[in-house]
């Protein structure tokens, strides 16, 4: 297995030059732990705030072309297969090739009716798209680009006039309760998932420092606003300690 320099929640994170190699590294080597993983730090909330964001898009029942991005394992994907309407196809894009394998996995035992899943090798970072897609997701996946005003704005090109764009990944929760959530998420969460992995891993470490490092919700409004999204909306979850923010395209 290839290890990387270790980090710890209190050290700073790779170089931008390096982060990307870092992240789809360290995203492959712990591929086959990351479901399991996040069901014990969340315990098990993630699969409904996935769900509330999935139908926050509005498609239910409808024929429509998302994109999934930063897809990992499909739970997003898997989710809008579920809602939408047959002949409808869902592009899940992710650059861990180890993450798409858990999905094609997964494909073969998913009843998808007559929704197409495709599962691409590729960078959010370097969208060729333009007002092709009726819905764009990505969960927790922002907090791990090199430059986020770059992929939003490659998302919003991607993105049909007045379709949404759903986000989602952690929050920080009011004042009162970051003390708890910082002993929960960079003093318990590592040891959970060293402990899933059967050994110590960086990648464990690194998912703390990298929340710590990510906007707040009020401060991520304004970076969609800024990339050109309207509409912008905040839902909450767990006392904050996860936002979703629901944008669209203006028409």
């Amino acid at each position: 297995m290839q290890e990387t320099t270790p980090l710890t929640s209190r050290t700073k994170l790779p170089p931008a030059a390096e982060k990307s190699d870092y992240v789809r590294t360290n995203f492959d080597a712990i591929a086959r732990n990351y479901d399991r993983f996040n069901d014990w730090i969340s315990f098990g909330m993630h699969r409904l705030w996935k769900k509330r964001m999935v139908q926050e898009t509005g498609l239910t029942g409808k024929k429509a072309r998302v994109l999934d991005l930063c897809c990992g394992s499909g739970d997003i994907s898997l989710a809008f297969a579920r809602i939408l309407a047959d002949g409808s196809e869902i592009t899940s894009l992710d650059f861990s090739r180890e993450m798409l394998n858990v999905l094609s996995h997964r494909l073969l035992t998913f009843p998808s009716r007559g929704v197409q899943i495709r599962p691409l090798e590729g960078d959010a970072m370097k969208l060729n798209y333009s007002s092709e897609f009726d819905a764009a997701s990505m969960s927790f996946g922002l907090r791990n680009v090199t430059d986020r005003a770059v992929c939003l704005k490659g998302i919003l090109r991607a993105l049909k006039p007045g379709a949404p764009f759903v986000l989602l990944d952690v929050g920080k929760p009011p004042s009162i309760f970051m003390p708890f959530f910082r002993l929960f998420f960079e003093g318990i969460v590592p040891k959970i998932g060293h402990w899933i992995h059967g050994e110590k891993h960086s990648m464990y470490d690194y998912l703390p420092a990298s929340a710590r490092a990510y906007p707040d919700q009020k401060a991520m409004k304004k970076e969609l606003e800024d990339a050109g999204f309207v509409n912008v909306r905040i839902i909450n979850f767990s006392l904050g300690a996860a936002g979703l923010h629901v944008a669209r395209k203006p028409e």
